[in-house]
């Protein structure tokens, strides 16, 4: 687990076109999850490294399992963000905010498939 990234700060941004959850460590942004609306084809999931680089439609299944994200990356979105296909990263947040990052995920990510636990049990898509 040591090896695992973590992530001390979630805050979640809403416009009227998208919804992002930024992850932090540090003060500095570790990668930010957004759901762009009404794109040209429909609603689009975008994941946005620390550098900038955008992948579209990257995740393609997704964990929260405790307090460790996994995200399944596609092989051409992995290498564009610089991130393994297995990419991880431990929460280290609050309850509440570990609540919203949990409620921000099922919102962006909704069409992945996933495994989260919630205090209500495990759920899967």
């Amino acid at each position: 687990m040591d090896s695992v990234p973590g992530v001390d700060r979630a805050d979640v941004r809403e416009t009227d076109d998208s919804s992002t959850l930024i992850l932090s460590a540090n003060g500095l942004h570790v990668m930010m999850i957004r759901l762009r609306y009404g794109s040209i084809w429909g609603d689009a999931d975008e994941v946005i490294n620390s550098a900038g680089e955008v992948a579209t439609g990257a995740v393609c299944a997704w964990t929260l399992i405790g307090q460790v994200l996994s995200l399944e990356l596609d092989r051409r979105a992995a290498a564009k963000l610089g991130f393994p296909c297995d990419y991880r990263v431990r929460l280290d947040l609050p309850a509440e905010k570990l609540s919203l990052v949990r409620a921000s995920l099922l919102e962006i990510l909704s069409a992945e498939c996933f495994v989260v636990d919630t205090p209500e049990g495990r759920v899967t898509s």
